[in-house]
């Protein structure tokens, strides 16, 4: 894996901090997926668990990754906004992967996790350049206010069976509305930390990102071909 530190700008020229991963190996141009943390006020931070173990993941399968600290938090110039402006920082982070050497801006994807997963269901309508989303433990809130349930792109919901900020049975109450294709994964004996269960998500989300993310079928070559398995240990 190469690994590099980026800077890039969003709106009112706010400077933000990111890390840029791609695979150590030949090929490419590859997919990429932009990672988005959870509420700062809460010690969340583009280093998070969750975060980092998804970004190691889409790696490990040949998927590049950037994860970037929104508005105010870490090294990112400005102030936090509360959802109110990271919109703009996470199509900001969307232009920026795709500019990237080694990265196919046709085959780009978003992952939120809590507070991240909160401002992706707030942006969905102006994030059209994505082919697929991951939604992580997403306040029930921001799923009700989300224009998502509209929205035609492949979907994953993931959450731990007991988180109170996201109800699990509540949750899937509001996918039963949603326009297809969308899929939900439960976390057995995980809360809305997730803690201990990073990897057990972050191999979720790689499996269900990887079809979405393949080149384009050629001769009837099915997209699911193209997923690899991940992770075999900790």
């Amino acid at each position: 894996m190469r690994q590099s530190r980026v800077g890039f700008y969003t709106s009112g020229r706010l400077s933000l901090d990111g890390i840029f991963a791609v695979p150590d190996t030949t090929g490419g141009p590859f997919p990429g997926v932009v990672v988005c943390h959870p509420h700062p006020v809460l010690g969340g931070d583009m280093e998070s668990p969750v975060v980092t173990a998804i970004c190691h993941a889409l790696v490990r399968s040949d998927i590049a990754s950037l994860r970037f600290d929104f508005r105010g938090v870490g090294e990112s110039q400005g102030e936090f906004a509360n959802g109110d402006k990271e919109g703009d920082d996470l199509r900001a982070a969307i232009g920026m992967l795709g500019s990237l050497p080694g990265v196919d801006k046709r085959r780009i994807a978003v992952a939120g996790y809590s507070f991240g997963a909160g401002v992706l269901l707030g942006a969905i309508g102006r994030i059209r350049s994505v082919r697929s989303m991951v939604a992580i433990a997403p306040p029930l809130s921001t799923v009700r206010r989300s224009p998502i349930v509209r929205d035609e792109r492949p979907k994953l919901f993931v959450v731990g069976r007991l988180d109170k900020v996201a109800p699990s049975v509540e949750l899937q109450a509001e996918l039963d509305a949603m326009k297809p294709p969308v899929e939900f994964a439960e976390i057995p004996d995980a809360d809305h930390t997730l803690a201990g269960h990073e990897i057990e998500v972050a191999e979720r989300v790689v499996e269900f990102l990887a079809p979405t993310l393949g080149p384009e079928p050629q001769g009837g070559r099915s997209l699911m071909s193209w997923a690899r398995s991940i992770l075999p240990g900790r």
